[in-house]
């Protein structure tokens, strides 16, 4: 292992007088639980050093009235130096914001207001050492160490993932030291980054007006990809729940890279465990018998490629169609939960049968002989 690492992020949360961020639709009609998860006073979830010297970016919510007023208001410095902002967002669910200034190194970006002043120290890229290297992200909460352990095992087994970011939101079985203790064991993984990220998810739910203001992954999908692995040869899109896979003797990083593109697209399938059995993935070896249920697809990109530039997203590329190729996809296990949002148990109604694919690809990959 060439590094492992807890890498912080350099936040910044307002007090309570600034915390006026608007949900999209409003929140008339949210029960407590969605209220208490929405994200209203978080500034910047990581400000951190781009690959050039004297520009620094900060990533977080959309920004929305009072707060993009506080921020156009305020006078920033980056090590004393004035500085100034472009906001480049791509998206309504992140906000991205450039700052330069006249220096070569950035250690500190100063917020200055007349109703707050503030000092955020400025995390350095990670760029470096994920370049040329085939790579793998998530946003992990509470998930067992076993699954952790299992869907990295299997994905540096079968796909060739040599480095991984993992973001751990506020766990509360472990600490990010036993996330660390756990990738530190997988042979063939030669660097990885456990990210605490102790932030509001945003409201469970499937309306458009909760999922429109879960700001978090998308905040985590650009500072992953601007801080990390805008450099490395390929990025695997792969929650702990999600084990892709592809023809014999094929990785997907291999299919991206060939096509033209730089780009794959992974549909998904349900996968359900043998009854009694351990819900461990290697048990979900059962499908449905009658359909597979439609599954947004998840993907593999080559970063430098001809998308270079362009925001991730969960289940594709900002503006690109689906790139599927036949014989790749991904495993969804769906007892590999802690069932945060929505109950996955409910499906034993369900007609199931045994899935060669899938036994093939889970059970003996993960059993190895």
């Amino acid at each position: 292992m060439s590094s492992t690492q807890i890498t912080p992020l350099s936040f910044c949360v307002m007090p309570s007088r600034f915390a006026v961020r608007d949900a999209p639709f409003g929140i008339e009609g949210w029960d407590a639980a969605a209220k208490n998860a929405f994200d209203d006073n978080t500034l910047f979830h990581d400000v951190f050093q781009s690959a050039d010297p004297g520009v620094v970016y900060a990533v977080g919510p959309p920004l929305k009235r009072t707060l993009r007023t506080f921020i156009k208001n305020a006078q920033l410095q980056i090590d004393g130096m004035p500085a100034t902002m472009r906001e480049i967002s791509q998206s309504k669910r992140a906000c991205l914001i450039e700052i330069s200034a006249d220096t070569p190194h950035a250690h500190t970006l100063t917020i200055r207001h007349p109703q707050l002043s503030v000092n955020i120290a400025i995390s350095p890229s990670a760029l470096p050492r994920y370049a040329g290297l085939n790579t793998m992200f998530t946003l992990s909460r509470n998930n067992t160490l076993d699954w952790v352990r299992d869907w990295a095992r299997y994905h540096v087994d079968t796909q060739g993932v040599e480095g991984i970011v993992l973001y751990d939101n506020a766990s509360d079985h472990y600490g990010a030291d036993a996330l660390c203790d756990v990738l530190s064991g997988i042979g063939g993984l030669k660097t990885f980054d456990v990210v605490p990220a102790p932030f509001q998810y945003g409201p469970a739910g499937m309306s458009r007006e909760l999922t429109s203001a879960r700001y978090l992954q998308f905040a985590l999908l650009e500072i992953t990809r601007l801080r990390f692995l805008q450099q490395a040869a390929g990025v695997l899109n792969m929650d702990i729940d999600e084990m892709a896979h592809g023809p014999a003797g094929q990785t997907v990083f291999e299919a991206a890279q060939n096509s033209d593109a730089g780009f794959l697209t992974l549909p998904g399938s349900w996968r359900y465990p043998q009854p009694g059995a351990p819900l461990l993935h290697e048990s979900h070896i059962l499908r449905r018998a009658d359909m597979e249920e439609p599954m947004y697809p998840k993907w593999c990109l080559v970063p430098d490629g001809p998308h270079c530039g362009k925001s991730w997203r969960t289940h594709g590329i900002k503006g690109l169609p689906d790139q599927p190729q036949e014989g790749f996809g991904f495993f969804h296990c769906r007892m590999v939960s802690e069932s945060w949002h929505y109950d996955r148990s409910e499906y034993t109604d369900l007609a199931l049968e045994p899935d060669p694919l899938a036994m093939d690809v889970l059970a003996a990959a993960l059993n190895p002989v």
